[in-house]
């Protein structure tokens, strides 16, 4: 849950970085975490 909502946050804050995108689709089929995403928003 951790992994997954700190991916989401870092990709959000440096979109040019594809390191975290990567990761999200690697270990999460490329979905970020909902819950955070809401926060952000």
């Amino acid at each position: 849950m951790k992994l997954r909502s700190s991916l989401t946050l870092f990709a959000a804050a440096a979109p040019d970085e594809a390191l975290f995108a990567a990761c999200l689709r690697h270990f999460f089929g490329g979905r970020p975490d909902p819950a955070t995403l809401q926060r952000l928003s």
